[in-house]
């Protein structure tokens, strides 16, 4: 489905919206009309990213993700957007990651998203490493609902994503949901994690829950009216 009919669909319900917008697949006048779109259906955010390569699919490559977080809000105006974008706190160069997050920043970028989350020590690593960079800007940390080992082993594939043997095994034995559940609640008490960001993958139902963990956990409403 297009993003923007989808963003029509959730605001009838009266649910707030925030639209992916990836650079791979569109030109700069593709992404300002995304943008414009999104901002006169009323959205409340736009997430810049560059979008996974696809083999065999040529890319457009006509702006970067910095590109893009700097033009978001004058293309916007004068409607208010919240500009996110994304970031691998488990980089296997991590020096190279936190540059180019410092890049996003500077050009506007007001939150973050992470890759999914497995591995809460290397979490905390990486926020107490840009935890002055991070000061004034919202971090999402992702939970992923992976409920099998196809599941589990399309996410190994996934550029970026850290998935520990131990992890891989809960997940490929039917413990998807209770790890989701137990990360929730982790990442609940980490000062640098602003949100929770979850990836349902079909599990839209247990989404709703694991939520209300994260929520409980910070000793707030556990569900949201």
């Amino acid at each position: 489905m297009s993003p923007l009919a989808a963003v029509a669909l959730a605001r009838e319900q009266g649910v707030e919206t925030i639209v992916h917008v990836s650079c791979r697949d569109r030109n700069r006048l593709a992404l300002q009309s995304q943008v414009v779109g999104a901002a006169a259906l009323g959205t409340e955010g736009v997430l810049c990213l560059y979008g996974d390569q696809v083999e065999g699919v040529p890319h457009v490559q006509d702006l970067t993700t910095t590109s893009l977080i700097a033009e978001v809000k004058r293309w916007a105006a004068p409607h208010e957007l919240a500009i996110g974008a994304v970031v691998n706190p488990f980089a296997e160069d991590l020096n190279r990651e936190i540059g180019l997050l410092e890049r996003k920043c500077a050009a506007g970028a007001e939150f973050v998203q992470s890759q999914m989350i497995f591995d809460l020590e290397r979490l905390r690593e990486f926020l107490d490493r840009t935890k002055d960079l991070l000061a004034d800007i919202r971090f999402y940390a992702s939970v992923a609902l992976l409920r099998n080992q196809r599941m589990a082993d399309r996410a190994q594939r996934l550029p970026g994503c850290l998935l520990p043997e131990a992890i891989y095994r809960q997940i490929s034995t039917g413990g998807g949901l209770e790890l989701a559940t137990e990360l929730a609640t982790e990442l609940a008490t980490i000062s640098g994690v602003d949100a929770l960001h979850i990836y349902p993958l079909g599990a839209e139902v247990a989404t709703r829950e694991v939520a209300a963990t994260f929520r409980g956990a910070r000793g707030v409403a556990a569900h949201r009216r």
